[in-house]
C-alpha cells in the first residue's frame, strides 16, 4: 500500500521537477526546500480558497466570549450567512463585526457558513496531489525559469486537477434535483460570499 503524500514527499516531487536530489527533512535553512514548502502553502490556500466539500461548512456556530465578541479562528478563509438580514456580517480585525450597527458586539450566538483553510497534510490526497504538482510547475518556472518545463507538466497538472474534481463530485454528491443550494452551483467554487480575510 503506497503511503500517503506529505509535506516533505511534495518538497521532494517540487524539487524532482527540476533535477534536484530528494531531501530527508523540510529544513528551512536550505532556500530551495524552504521556497518549495512556501510554494506549497501558497498553492494550498488559493485551491482552499475555492470552495469544496472537505473545507465548506453550513450553519456552523460562532458563539460570542465574554465580552460578547466572536473572535474568528485564524484558519476562516471566508464566513457567509443564508439569511440576507445577516449580509451585513465581516471579518474585521479577527473578529466579527456587523457593518449596519457598526459594532462587534454579539449577544446571540451566529450560525454561518464557512469556507476553513486546513494544513497541507489534512487534505484529502486528490488535493495533495494536485497542489505539489502545481507548485512543482510554478516553481520551475519561478526559480530556475523552464517553461519547457512548465509546459511538460500541464498536462500532468491538468491530468491531476481532473482526479481533484472528481473527487469532489463524488465526496459531494452533488445532484441538481435534490440538492436546492445547487441551482447556481459552480463546479470550481461552492455558492459561498466573499468575506475574506
Amino acid at each position: 500500500m503506497a503511503s500517503k503524500l506529505n509535506r516533505l514527499s511534495a518538497v521532494n516531487i517540487i524539487l524532482s521537477n527540476i533535477g534536484m536530489a530528494p531531501v530527508t527533512q523540510v529544513d528551512n535553512d536550505n532556500p530551495m526546500v524552504a521556497m518549495a514548502s512556501n510554494l506549497i502553502d501558497e498553492v494550498s490556500r488559493s485551491v482552499q480558497t475555492e470552495g469544496w466539500v472537505f473545507n465548506t461548512e453550513r450553519g456552523y456556530p460562532f458563539v460570542p466570549n465574554g465580552d460578547n465578541e466572536i473572535v474568528v479562528p485564524e484558519n476562516v478563509l471566508e464566513l457567509d450567512s443564508n439569511d440576507r438580514q445577516k449580509d451585513n456580517l465581516i471579518i474585521r480585525m479577527g473578529k466579527l463585526y456587523n457593518k449596519v450597527t457598526h459594532s462587534y458586539e454579539f449577544t446571540e450566538t451566529e450560525e454561518l457558513d464557512v469556507l476553513w483553510l486546513f494544513d497541507f497534510d489534512y487534505l484529502p490526497e486528490a488535493f495533495k496531489n494536485y497542489i505539489a504538482i502545481r507548485a512543482a510547475n510554478l516553481f520551475a518556472g519561478r526559480a530556475v525559469g523552464s517553461a519547457e518545463q512548465v509546459k511538460f507538466g500541464e498536462r500532468e497538472e491538468a491530468t491531476a486537477r481532473a482526479a481533484m474534481l472528481d473527487y469532489e463530485t463524488s465526496q459531494g454528491d452533488y445532484n441538481m434535483l435534490a440538492n436546492t443550494d445547487l441551482r447556481n452551483y459552480n463546479y470550481y467554487r461552492p455558492n459561498m460570499g466573499v468575506v475574506r480575510y
